[in-house]
């Protein structure tokens, strides 16, 4: 099976805090904010520097902000709670920080095994959206306190075909949960998508939430 297990402890999110030094600002992060799946992209001399991509292939966005953040890699998909600073509607924009929180960050991997050998334990769906080169998740899953397998696999047999098949792989490791709890993920796919053979990107999901819908499809 030509996989590189990737091991994660569903804890929910991961938080990472991020300070408010004024009782304005606490009181306007509970009132005024936006939650956005954006790429961590580093410090600079003002602070930490996002990058936001909208819905399908939207242009990108840097997002400024203040804070100082050093427990993030580079380049990580991050789960921001912010809000904008100015008043402009288009362009690169200043924020203020609420909250920064890790969440699974991979790329789409591939394997040769048959479908039905891949682990997809049940997941209760929220909503799965592409932004640019990356699909995006948001479901429940159950808590184990242990580590799991939760990535998105090709079925490299349908590689070459103009409809590539993925699963969403969730493996427990034989752990058995015990409540529901929600996850973030984010799995870049531009290396399939930008192929020139490649129209549709169709991913399976064990879904709880709508379980008549076997897959979803993302055209190109």
């Amino acid at each position: 099976m030509m996989l590189r297990y990737l091991s994660i402890s569903l804890i929910a999110i991961l938080m990472v805090l991020v300070s408010c030094d004024k009782q304005e600002d606490i009181d306007r992060s509970y009132t005024d904010y936006r939650y956005d799946i954006v790429t961590y992209l580093g410090q600079n001399d003002m602070g930490a520097l996002f990058e936001y991509i909208g819905h399908g292939d939207s242009a990108s966005v840097m997002l400024q902000s203040r804070v100082s953040l050093s427990d993030v890699k580079t380049h990580q998909r991050v789960l921001l709670r912010y809000d904008f600073l100015d008043k402009v509607t288009s362009g690169n924009r200043n924020i203020d920080v609420y909250g920064c929180s890790a969440i699974i960050s991979d790329s789409l991997r591939m394997t040769m095994v048959s479908p039905d050998s891949i682990p997809c334990h049940e997941v209760k769906l929220r909503s799965m959206w592409r932004t640019g080169e990356f699909i995006n998740l948001h479901c429940q899953a159950e808590y184990t306190n242990a580590n799991r397998s939760f990535m998105l696999v090709a079925d490299g047999n349908t590689l070459t075909n103009d409809t590539v098949e993925c699963y969403l792989m969730h493996d427990l490791r034989g752990e058995r949960g015990t409540f529901w709890r929600d996850c973030y993920a984010s799995f870049n796919v531009g290396a399939m998508w930008h192929k020139d053979s490649f129209r549709c990107l169709r991913i399976y999901v064990n879904d709880l939430t709508f379980p008549a819908t076997k897959y979803y499809d993302f055209i190109k």
